[in-house]
C-alpha cells in the first residue's frame, strides 16, 4: 500500500507530459542515467571512497494527549517509528572504479548519437 502512495505522484506527472514530452523523456533516459552514473564514479574517485545509503530506524516515545468518548482529556505514550536515511562510507578498489569510468565514458558517445537520433525522431513524430 504504501508503495502505491510513491507511485501515484509519478503517474500524475507523467500524465500531464504532452506526449512530444513524453517521447523525449524516454529516448533520453539512458543517457541521463549515463550521466549520473560518470558523476557518482567521479565523485567517488575523487573521494577515494564510495558511499552507500542505509536506512536508520528507531522507535520514538512521548506523550499524546486525546480525549475519551465522555470528553475527558487524557495523556498516553505513544510510540512512532522514525527512519532516515544515512551515507555510510564503503571502500572501492580504485582501479575498478577507473575502469568503469573509462567504460561509462565511451558508452556516452555511443549513446550520445543514439539519443540525437531518438530527439530528432520526437521532434519529427510530435511538432509543436
Amino acid at each position: 500500500m504504501r508503495l502505491s502512495f510513491l507511485i501515484l505522484p509519478v503517474l500524475a506527472l507523467t500524465a500531464c507530459a504532452t506526449p512530444r514530452e513524453q517521447c523525449l523523456s524516454s529516448v533520453t533516459r539512458d543517457a541521463r542515467i549515463n550521466a549520473s552514473l560518470i558523476a557518482q564514479t567521479e565523485a567517488n574517485l575523487e573521494r577515494g571512497f564510495g558511499l552507500r545509503t542505509e536506512q536508520r530506524v528507531r522507535q520514538v516515545t512521548r506523550r499524546c494527549r486525546g480525549v475519551t468518548e465522555s470528553g475527558e482529556a487524557v495523556v498516553t505514550r505513544c510510540e512512532r517509528i522514525r527512519t532516515r536515511n544515512v551515507s555510510v562510507p564503503v571502500a572501492l578498489d580504485l582501479n575498478a572504479e577507473r575502469a568503469k569510468l573509462a567504460s561509462l565514458i565511451e558508452q556516452r558517445d555511443a549513446l550520445a548519437r543514439k539519443t540525437e537520433a531518438g530527439v530528432t525522431q520526437c521532434r519529427a513524430l510530435y511538432p509543436e
